[in-house]
């Protein structure tokens, strides 16, 4: 039976999938906001005598599909800087706020790094709330120094007085994900299969995929941080031919829901 595709209107795009040459899935793009999927070709005019246009020459088609989606995706992240999603153990620094009592304050996390120098620097808060006094790590306590124990957490002062608060900046180690964005390595060129919901003016639903082969991923993108909505944006530009031995820059399926 034959899909009619005369009118149809792309009502929602239900989500971006990509994956890599092996098979395997890079990412799922599903909280899609918006997206674009623009195309171009260059026209050069034939002319003749007295400058008449006698036919065209259009040449360079191209295909760029752009996205933002409503929340980051790590693996859409990683294809944009060329990295993979590495899982492991990292450090990451941390404030901590204390207050001092007894020549004492506790550490909220274990800090790590070179023994004897895990935190170096302690602040001395203002009553402003600005940061004043800095007081070095050491050996032992004593006028502008304190000691840091690892096991207890503990740092130990030298005549600071009760109620005191001090601030600390220090790494702790955290299970966690990780994207590195290597100056030497670039986006990937992956598979992508747009999924989009269509429907007709008899408010007849279809199911709809437009499918590249061979998408290069941009590696310019934004990251949009606070305010009402974050957004995280998604460019791929179609390439034709390679591995695949087409020449399309996209396929459109339409079929019944």
């Amino acid at each position: 039976m034959s899909v009619d595709v005369s009118k149809l209107i792309i009502t929602e795009v239900a989500q971006i999938t990509a994956f890599n040459n092996a098979g395997e899935l890079e990412f799922i793009m599903d909280e899609v906001q918006n997206g674009t999927i623009n195309n171009t070709q260059e026209k050069a005019d034939i002319q003749g005598r007295n400058g008449r246009k006698l036919a065209s020459l259009k040449k360079s088609k191209a295909v760029t599909v752009s996205a933002t989606n409503g929340v980051l995706v790590g693996g859409a992240l990683a294809a944009q800087t060329g990295a993979e999603v590495e899982q492991g153990t990292f450090n990451v620094r941390i404030t901590d706020v204390m207050t001092v009592n007894n020549n004492t304050a506790t550490l909220s996390k274990t800090a790590v790094g070179v023994s004897g120098a895990e935190i170096g620097t302690v602040y001395i808060k203002n009553a402003n709330g600005s940061l004043g006094e800095k007081l070095e790590q050491d050996s032992a306590a004593a006028a502008g120094k304190f000691t840091y124990s690892p096991a207890t957490k503990e740092l130990t002062f030298d005549g600071v007085a009760d109620g005191t608060e001090v601030v600390a900046f220090y790494d702790v180690e955290v299970e966690s994900a990780k994207i590195s964005n290597d100056s030497e390595r670039y986006s990937k060129v992956l598979k992508l299969y747009i999924d989009v919901v269509l429907q007709d003016n008899c408010d007849v639903e279809y199911a709809g995929q437009v499918i590249i082969q061979r998408a290069d991923v941009s590696g310019e993108f934004e990251l949009t941080l606070g305010g009402d909505s974050f957004a995280h944006s998604f460019q791929a530009e179609s390439l034709a031919g390679g591995c695949t031995g087409s020449t399309n820059l996209w396929d459109l399926i339409v079929y019944g829901v």
